[in-house]
C-alpha cells in the first residue's frame, strides 16, 4: 500500500463514516452503496479484512468516497440522484 495524502484522507473518511454508520448517521443512499461494495467484495476483501486492490483495511475502506479500483469493481460513491439512476440502470434493489 502506497501512503499518500489521498490515502490518508480516504482512510480517515472511510473509518469516520464506518463509525457514524454504527450510530445510524449515514444517509440511506450511501448505506446502499456500501452494501453494494460489500457484496462485490464479500469473497475477497471482506474475507481477508483488507482491500485486494489498495491494501487498506476493510470495512472502513468501503465507506470512502473514492473507488480504489478505478471503477473496475465499483464506482466512486455517488450523489443520491446519480445512485438512483445507477440502481435503476443495473436493476439493483435494497432492503434496509
Amino acid at each position: 500500500m502506497k501512503i499518500s495524502i489521498k490515502s490518508i484522507i480516504d482512510f480517515v473518511q472511510g473509518n469516520s463514516r464506518f463509525l457514524g454508520a454504527q450510530f445510524n448517521f449515514l444517509a440511506t443512499h450511501k448505506k446502499e452503496q456500501v452494501l453494494y461494495r460489500a457484496e462485490i467484495c464479500k469473497e475477497t476483501c471482506l474475507k481477508n479484512r483488507t482491500c485486494e486492490v489498495c491494501g487498506c483495511r476493510v470495512p472502513g475502506r468501503l465507506y470512502s468516497n473514492s473507488s480504489c479500483n478505478g471503477g473496475s469493481k465499483f464506482p466512486d460513491l455517488m450523489l443520491k440522484s446519480d445512485w438512483e439512476k445507477f440502481k435503476k440502470d443495473n436493476d439493483l434493489k435494497f432492503k434496509l
